[in-house]
């Protein structure tokens, strides 16, 4: 009988351009301009990304590959890692509810790196966006809540299939290689939770790592390194280790036909996808009633138990720490009326007013929410007065989500808004129309010589 990772491989190796339906295709271009403006802002405005472009700087090897938002160029490794770090370091990054799992910040990087390197066209990177985004999103579906909630950071972990799955494309590989790739990139596949505890900055590591190990899964299945096959199901392969519950009847099922790739949500905040849903709540109930931080008694969040285990930080100890606290996200709107890229700043989480409303919340498991997760992934936002009434929003789809869209004038207005600061009108009117116009690329050049800015 055929294995998860042989039926995967066949897929990678079979499908091409054609038999992606218009839908499929456009959504891809959608990631590519989303996630080059994640990057080029975690460029300049992420810690993370200063420490990782310095290690790159001091790194003596082949220039092949741009590292966006620097006039640097590096091997694709070290290019792909550099860049999914900038692409995860805001919490700008499109996601998906069902995998739990950020997909665009480490193949999109893994992709370019080696796209840039190849050469390759535009219908051939457009082909591994897909596959890889696909073949990672069905494995993250098996495994989680399951995976997430035993301590695992899908976005290290099942990203290392997706950037394989990409690798594999670009290069070119044959069935039995792909098959031996995705079976070392179980090998590769790492990132746990623990910053969740202190905010450090170890998450944004993650899915550069994954993009990089990605491209080292695949050029070492290339020369005859082996993998195992049953890398996904087997008794200790990746679902059995990494899950105490996980569901393999659908991993493969209508592959070609049914694409994950099109649930995935994009991010109007720069915040956990969690906090969202709080914001968005707190917007509601704002919109309605003129409530300051002095008018609160109490704020009760209702939720599931991905949301409080990732996102009930009441004390938040660095911009990280706030990005992923449900707390900080309503007090900053409530106080602020914002909770834009300038608000998780050092000083802004450390504000009295902000910090004293913090303490003021408590997130809760709501039963009939989480017996529907993750479709679903509802949140309700109940603030008490002072004067004793209770004010009320639930959220059932946040803004991004395919129920609830984001176009693509939207997703231009996010990329002027997280970017504008240093990429002008024109040169981002550039980078829009190149790269929804993927498909027409002869190379991969042109796009990342837009993306080679100086600070």
């Amino acid at each position: 009988m055929d294995t998860v990772a042989k039926k995967f491989a066949e897929f990678i190796t079979e499908t091409d351009i054609s038999s992606f339906p218009p839908e499929v295709r456009h959504q891809a271009t959608r990631c590519l301009f989303d996630t080059a403006g994640a990057i080029l802002a975690g460029s300049r405005y992420s810690d993370s990304g200063q420490y990782v472009c310095s290690y790159a700087e001091k790194r003596n090897e082949e220039k092949t590959s741009t590292i966006a938002g620097t006039l640097m160029q590096r091997s694709a490794s070290t290019a792909a890692l550099a860049n999914g770090v900038m692409a995860h370091a805001l919490e700008l990054d499109d996601g998906s509810k069902h995998a739990t799992y950020h997909p665009g910040s480490s193949i999109i990087p893994a992709v370019l790196a080696l796209a840039e390197r190849g050469p390759s066209s535009g219908k051939s990177i457009l082909e591994a966006i897909v596959l890889g985004y696909e073949v990672s999103l069905r494995i993250g579906m098996a495994v989680n809540p399951s995976h997430y909630l035993r301590g695992f950071h899908p976005t290290g972990t099942v990203a290392a299939f997706g950037t394989t799955a990409a690798a594999c494309k670009i290069l070119g590989l044959n069935k039995e290689q792909v098959c031996n790739s995705l079976g070392l990139a179980g090998s590769l596949a790492s990132g746990i939770n623990q910053y969740e505890v202190d905010g450090s900055v170890v998450k944004h590591l993650h899915p550069g790592n994954a993009a990089r190990n990605g491209i080292l899964a695949a050029e070492l299945a290339k020369e005859g390194f082996t993998g195992p096959e049953g890398v996904i199901e087997g008794r200790l392969g990746f679902c059995h280790c990494f899950a105490d519950q996980y569901e393999l009847e659908g991993i493969t099922e209508n592959l070609g036909e049914d694409y994950a790739f099109l649930q995935i949500y994009f991010k109007p905040y720069c915040s956990c996808r969690y906090v969202h849903f709080a914001i968005e709540g707190t917007l509601n109930i704002l919109h309605e009633y003129a409530l300051k931080a002095d008018d609160i008694e109490t704020v009760t969040v209702k939720t599931h138990k991905n949301g409080k285990q990732c996102s009930d930080i009441p004390e938040f100890q660095t911009p990280l720490h706030a990005r992923l606290s449900i707390q900080y996200g309503i007090a900053s709107i409530i106080v602020r009326g914002s909770a834009g890229l300038l608000d998780y700043t050092e000083e802004k989480i450390k504000e009295p007013e902000v910090c004293e409303l913090a303490k003021k919340m408590k997130i809760e498991v709501d039963p009939d929410i989480q017996k529907v997760y993750p479709n679903p992934r509802s949140m309700i936002v109940e603030i008490k007065t002072k004067g004793g009434e209770i004010l009320s929003s639930r959220i059932d789809y946040a803004k991004g989500d395919p129920k609830n869209p984001i176009s693509d004038e939207e997703l231009y207005y996010k990329f002027a808004d997280i970017t504008g600061q240093f990429v002008d009108a024109s040169l981002r009117e550039k980078i829009f129309e190149e790269a929804m116009g993927l498909e027409n690329w002869e190379s991969a050049e042109s796009f990342m010589s837009l993306l080679r800015i100086g600070k």
